[in-house]
């Protein structure tokens, strides 16, 4: 496998967010990764504040450290974590594969230091969300749903592949690591048996298909008809056939794009900001096709790009802007994507890619300019949208991009939705605003988001009024329920028109947080099916109980603050428990 490093980078005009796709050379192990680490700490995410620099306002995050593996930090420190992601002005620039934290939420990370501010050695990978399942704490890494492509190592070694660990196993073995009483790296014994697909996420597209890069609102292009240029400016010999190449790919296998070759201008961009796309680079394509243009520059014109190292690092940057403005499309809002650009590092061509590879890169990188992030290649082997390279477009690759871009459905979609309701109950609704020669519309349900069984038909309505279908699931299944909705035209074409998600969760369960405690309260949060009269208490860790008290609760989700202030820094146990359940969370005390 050749080496791959590619970034997209999307800027979104008028009160609007860019965004990238990242990938990266891993390191052989979490080992390594620690070794090269200036600080590894299980942080919480306590608030997320701006903080103007000069004409930038950064997003930071204010975390409190909980545990301390290596580095300066100490339990209890709070300190800032700054996001690549900035705004500029009206501008702002949002890196995808780039950590967004989120209040509340418990991280393990990997950090090193920056001026006054800290930062994940590799953006999003080696980043893991402390998760619970079957009473027990994970730490699942975010990569999986992020979109961090990987790129092989020049010196030929398979990196360890990352899992879902037990929290404080994984834990032990990075301290026992560190510190040297372990020097050979085994990770084995904090590996559980689940995999990131355990904690599934509700999804609105297609099963594995992503266009929302880096966590962004949905977006693409609403006239996918884009006239794709190059600047001449040491750009490959006979790059305009490569460019044909590329383009006819593309059109050959997404039946609703229709990118084009718009040939060779000469742009010199003023490299104010070490960037290629400032103001003047924006005006330029709007003077030269509106809105409807990609620009693909050569050896980094801006250097913007740190340098390649024996073909290790960033082989090429790429994507587009996007507006505030938005649109609907099979059910679900979109922005309006428009204003395209790649670009590609010194000495990638024949240096650190053949031929073939090269276009490949570039294909990749141009689907990025139509919004689709990467597919998992576990679950979607053999994808040229894989995390990792390098592969023709496949069927998957088909399957998503023409969801996103189909323009000949028959069916003029303005809404579609599922929802959860009293007694077990699930409604799935839909209305169109036009149907022509439409036959019917078919409701399919999953339990996992990739099976799917028909559940229901509903006949259609040809004309241009408004309609509206709804159709109740009387037994969904037990936790996560996906339904698929898709039209049947006369003359038999099936066209896919959304997907939703629900949770139907059939057993009690609950959190407390914020986990470590450091503040008087903790707050529980806690979803009971049914009516709960029962006991809650805490006891220590050597079982005794220290709280007890009766407890009343509705069914359905229910908020509580209980006061723990007075107990010494430890870990606890917290219980509820009535005639039929029992259901106990540990939690720690600063």
């Amino acid at each position: 496998m050749k080496n791959r490093y590619t970034v997209l980078l999307c800027i979104l005009l008028a009160a609007s967010a860019s965004l990238s796709a990242s990938s990266i050379i891993p390191f052989k192990h979490l080992g390594e990764a620690l070794d090269a680490s200036e600080a590894v700490v299980l942080a919480r995410v306590d608030a997320l504040v701006e903080t103007p620099s000069g004409h930038s306002t950064f997003f930071d995050a204010r975390l409190r450290a909980l545990n301390v593996v290596k580095g300066a930090l100490t339990p209890g420190e709070t300190f800032d974590l700054r996001r690549y992601s900035h705004r500029q002005g009206e501008y702002t620039v949002d890196i995808a594969g780039d950590f967004i934290p989120e209040a509340g939420k418990t991280y393990l990370l990997f950090l090193a230091r920056t001026g006054d501010v800290w930062r994940p050695v590799t953006l999003t990978y080696y980043v893991f969300e402390t998760k619970e399942k079957d009473d027990a704490e994970f730490l699942v890494p975010l990569e999986a749903i992020t979109g961090i492509e990987l790129v092989a190592r020049h010196d030929g070694v398979v990196p360890e592949q990352t899992g879902v660990y037990h929290m404080e196993a994984l834990m032990q073995v990075l301290r026992l690591y560190h510190s040297g009483e372990k020097p050979v790296w085994d990770v084995k014994p904090a590996l559980s048996a689940y995999s990131p697909a355990d904690f599934p996420q509700e999804r609105a597209l297609p099963a594995g298909c992503d266009f929302s890069l880096a966590g962004s609102p949905l977006a693409r292009w609403q006239d996918a008809a884009v006239q794709v240029y190059f600047e001449p400016t040491n750009a490959p010999s006979g790059f305009s056939s490569i460019l044909d190449a590329i383009l006819g790919s593309m059109n050959g296998n997404y039946s609703g794009i229709d990118p084009a070759n718009g040939g060779s201008v000469s742009f010199s961009p003023n490299c104010s900001d070490n960037t290629v796309t400032g103001q003047d680079f924006v005006n330029f394509m709007l003077g030269l096709n509106g809105t409807q243009g990609t620009l693909i520059f050569f050896d980094d014109p801006c250097n913007q790009i740190p340098n390649l190292t024996n073909c290790i690092g960033t082989l090429a940057i790429g994507g587009g802007y996007t507006s505030s403005t938005t649109h609907s499309y099979k059910g679900d809002t979109w922005n309006n994507a428009l204003l395209g650009f790649i670009v590609v590092n010194n000495g990638v061509l024949i240096t650190c890619l053949d031929a073939t590879d090269y276009e490949i890169m570039l294909t990749h990188e141009m689907t990025h300019t139509y919004r689709m992030d990467h597919l998992d290649d576990g679950t979607y082997p053999n994808q040229n949208m894989n995390p990792e390279c390098c592969n023709t477009i496949n069927t998957k690759d088909i399957e998503c991009m023409n969801y996103t871009y189909d323009l000949s459905s028959p069916v003029k979609l303005t809404a579609f939705g599922v929802e959860a309701l009293e007694n077990r109950r699930v409604s799935v609704s839909w209305s169109t605003l036009e149907e022509i020669n439409n036959d019917y519309f078919t409701v399919e349900h999953s339990s996992d988001g990739l099976h799917f069984e028909p559940a229901h038909t509903a006949g259609a309505n040809n004309g241009s009024a408004l309609r509206r279908y709804e159709w109740i699931d009387p037994a969904p299944a037990k936790g996560l329920n996906y339904y698929r909705l898709s039209q049947t035209d006369l003359d038999g074409q099936k066209t896919m028109l959304g997907l939703k998600a629900v949770s139907m969760e059939g057993e009690a369960r609950f959190s407390v947080f914020p986990n470590p405690a450091s503040a008087a309260n903790i707050t529980l949060l806690i979803d009971w099916p049914a009516a709960f009269d029962g006991v809650m208490e805490i006891t220590d860790a050597d079982g005794r109980v220290l709280y007890n008290t009766n407890l009343s609760l509705e069914s359905g989700r229910n908020r509580i603050e209980h006061p723990v202030g007075t107990l010494a820094p430890g870990a606890y146990w917290l219980r509820l428990r009535d005639g039929n359940t029992t259901q106990t969370r540990k939690f720690f005390k600063n």
